[in-house]
């Protein structure tokens, strides 16, 4: 099994004021991460990730710490929920992993 940091869009709620004072809920996203474990044998491709969107990549790096590197991992898509996901980490760090 293979420790990583899969990166997803996290929707919160945030409450705003009109003019008026009266308060209005609306929803905004932003990027974070959690914890997975990954079978290896179910890893098909790793590649280096490339935002995009300028949109997508500008969220990304206001919720990670800059220089933060992120890898696309290809699953076996049979079993999983979806093939592609995004996780921290440098495609270095990745290959590394993976040969051993």
């Amino acid at each position: 099994m293979l420790k990583i940091s899969e990166v997803y869009e996290k929707q919160f709620r945030a409450v705003d004021e009109r003019p008026d004072g009266s308060e209005y809920v609306t929803y905004a996203t932003r990027y974070d991460s959690r914890t997975s474990l990954v079978n290896k044998d179910y890893i098909v491709a790793v590649y280096p990730h490339e935002f995009t969107s300028d949109i997508i990549e500008k969220k990304v790096f206001e919720s990670f710490p800059e220089g933060t590197k992120f890898t696309t991992l290809i699953l076996d898509g049979n079993s999983f929920r979806k093939s592609e996901i995004v996780v921290v980490g440098s495609f270095e760090k990745f290959c590394k992993l993976l040969e051993e």
